[in-house]
């Protein structure tokens, strides 16, 4: 057989395709993300499955759209011993281990043969004390109040000890199985909130960023699962003032530049070790942030900043390099393209389907159209479900209100074209398309029958937690 490649998914949380370089953001600063895109391939219409945290997570791991898994809200458990792509790559001789956070709910490997540091039995995000001191070890603060320049040292963030365990785990793999593949997941937890970044990186974008501006009553305009999300966020242009949600955004950008800082200097490893040239290099991140889009913050709206997502794969000798895709794709497609690549058969289970032909530039994927579904946290009855295909993007909602958009010429979405009379007939067959896929009658039956934590991870105590080699699990804090 020949060799196989390595694998090294870099994957953030909560990171806005619009706040890239590549993507042509000139505000932001993202060098190792540009470099990575320049020598690898770009899917510019790339779509988290769900625009939340533990749906996209375990729809990702297991390759399959949450309609199959049941998976919907941040407190559902993922069925334990299910098929996923790290199960599958250790089952069939690859080294697997995940750095950082997963989100998991109950069985917190999945198939990862290791977790030396990351969300194993606690807080998802790790708590600024030096913010929000009345909230205690377990408080993360609001989104808005709570934004701004870090008070953890350095060296205690999440982010720094994620380059430092995938440093370490990247040495000791040469060292100790220099002829074995590894599939090695590094996932952060930003720039999601606690929106706090190093200070200098906070101080720099002070004053480089602007809001996005957004028409008189938009929000009486807007669909009812748009507004209830948005009141439930409590992060709306209506909730703070202008300087509130500046000074979130320039933490976000400050956040964005720490991710991609973090990422060069695990790519600098990878070089380092001599690894780089028989390494897959995939980066993405769960789903988007609305960073002040449309008025608000968060995410589970269907808009591109919540949904679409930043997909860069680089494949020395084998992906064009600078090459960009714009069919759309999912993040389901990651488990299916891994297996090619490995040479192993894709599981039965896959929803998706791999990207490996699109990497080449030789071939058309077998598939026009990807769907997302999205519920607004804690209010499972405002759930709606999307189609991206073409120029298109659809929404159907439970309610029957729905929204369509021509993206190329209104890519910012603010002319809903769903009623109108030239749209009919399009609109018709989007919403058979989708009401064929969601089957929104069985939406609540699905949702209720999926077993729940008794609380979401974010409001458990520790949340830097390290498993020693007997399998004990260290808390730290903050």
């Amino acid at each position: 057989m020949p060799k196989r490649p390595n694998i090294l998914f870099l994957f953030s949380d909560q990171h806005s395709p619009h706040v890239t370089g590549f993507g042509g953001n000139a505000v932001i600063d993202t060098p190792n993300l540009d470099r990575l895109a320049s020598e690898g391939v770009v899917f510019n219409n790339a779509y988290c499955q769900n625009p939340l945290c533990v749906p996209s997570r375990c729809s990702v791991v297991t390759g399959r759209y949450c309609r199959n898994i049941g998976i919907y809200d941040n407190q559902h458990i993922l069925e334990q011993n299910c098929v996923t792509f790290p199960r599958v790559l250790g089952t069939t001789g690859y080294r697997t281990c995940l750095i950082g956070k997963s989100h998991f709910n109950g069985e917190q490997f999945h198939g990862y043969q290791q977790r030396p540091y990351g969300d194993l039995y606690g807080q998802a995000h790790q708590p600024d004390p030096g913010r929000t001191p009345e909230r205690g070890a377990a408080g993360l603060g609001g989104v808005i109040k709570a934004a701004g320049p870090s008070g953890i040292p350095l060296p205690l963030t999440q982010t720094e000890i994620c380059v430092a365990e995938a440093s370490k785990w990247l040495q000791g793999h040469v060292g100790l199985h220099p002829e074995q593949p590894f599939c090695l997941s590094v996932n952060f937890d930003k720039p999601h909130f606690p929106i706090c970044p190093p200070p200098h990186l906070y101080d720099k974008y002070k004053q480089r960023v602007e809001l996005p501006t957004v028409p008189e009553g938009y929000l009486e305009r807007t669909v009812p699962f748009a507004r209830k999300a948005i009141d439930c966020t409590y992060t709306g242009y209506q909730h703070f003032t202008p300087g509130d949600h500046l000074n979130t955004l320039a933490a976000y950008y400050g956040c964005v530049e720490w991710v991609d800082d973090a990422i060069g200097r695990i790519l600098n490893v990878l070089d380092y070790l001599r690894l780089a040239e028989d390494t897959i290099v995939v980066y993405s991140t769960d789903h988007g942030e609305m960073g002040g889009e449309h008025g608000t913050w968060q995410k589970t709206l269907f808009h591109e900043a919540s949904t679409r997502v930043p997909l860069i794969v680089r494949w020395p000798h084998k992906a064009t390099a600078g090459c960009t895709v714009a069919t759309p794709v999912g993040l389901i497609d990651l488990f299916p393209t891994m297996c090619e690549a490995a040479g192993v058969e894709t599981p039965d289970s896959c929803d998706g389907i791999s990207l490996i032909p699109s990497l080449t530039g030789n071939a058309d994927l077998e598939r026009d159209a990807i769907f997302s579904e999205s519920t607004v946290l804690k209010h499972p009855t405002h759930a709606g479900c999307m189609i991206r295909t073409g120029d298109w993007k659809y929404a159907y909602y439970l309610d029957g209100a729905e929204e369509l958009y021509n993206l190329a010429a209104d890519p910012d979405e603010w002319d809903n074209l769903a009623g109108q009379a030239e749209t009919t007939d399009l609109q018709a067959d989007l919403r058979r398309r989708v009401v064929a896929f969601w089957e929104p009658d069985k939406q609540m039956d699905r949702f209720n029958a999926t077993p729940s934590m008794a609380r979401e991870k974010h409001f458990y105590e520790f949340s830097n937690q390290f498993m020693l080699g007997d399998g004990t699990v260290v808390d730290a804090r903050p």
